[in-house]
């Protein structure tokens, strides 16, 4: 197996976010891991010229930081994505400070991948899926970006040439996969 040269990840990060309905906050809608979890995760074989492009959430910064340089990664960027709704109005998410329009994506190296495009802009506008999904635009901007091959991990579906690892995504075929996660 080619080690991967590009690899995103949206961690299910655990924080308090006890709220009340049946909808709101992550843990209603899959298992959550503690930061030093998330920094043990076995990475799959990744090219010794590699990106990461990270999901963290507003409140979980520093930690989001401390897993990058724990996977071994500098950051370099990052992403905003500004979320629409379905009627392409501005998104009204949950906050404790402010309520959030938006999700940020860590742009991190290993070494010095290539850069395919160089006049990507860092605001993403994209209307939101369900609880966690990220959207369409937001695969094709990383494969404009940087080349292949390209490892989700923590992902929710499955992808055309990628490799998705998650236990919600229907299992995958390899070495590392079972039932659709990876062996640790």
């Amino acid at each position: 197996m080619k080690p991967f040269e590009t690899i995103c990840a949206d961690p299910p990060w655990l924080f308090g976010d006890r709220l009340p309905g049946n909808g709101r906050g992550a843990a209603k809608h899959y298992a959550s891991m503690t930061v030093e979890d998330i920094c043990r995760f076995p990475l799959p074989p990744l090219a010794k010229d590699c990106r990461l492009f990270l999901w963290r959430v507003a409140s979980m910064q520093e930690e989001a930081l401390l897993v990058a340089r724990v996977w071994g990664f500098r950051i370099k960027a990052e992403i905003v994505w500004k979320k629409l709704t379905k009627t392409g109005k501005r998104h009204f998410g949950m906050g404790r400070t402010v309520r959030m329009e938006h999700e940020t994506c860590l742009i991190g190296v290993r070494g010095s991948p290539p850069i395919l495009f160089r006049r990507e802009r860092s605001i993403l506008e994209a209307h939101v899926g369900r609880h966690s999904e990220k959207p369409e635009e937001f695969y094709d901007l990383v494969e404009r970006l940087s080349p292949g091959p390209y490892v989700e991990l923590f992902a929710r579906r499955s992808r055309p040439g990628w490799t998705c690892l998650g236990n919600e995504v229907e299992p995958v075929e390899g070495p590392l996969a079972v039932g659709g996660t990876v062996e640790a």
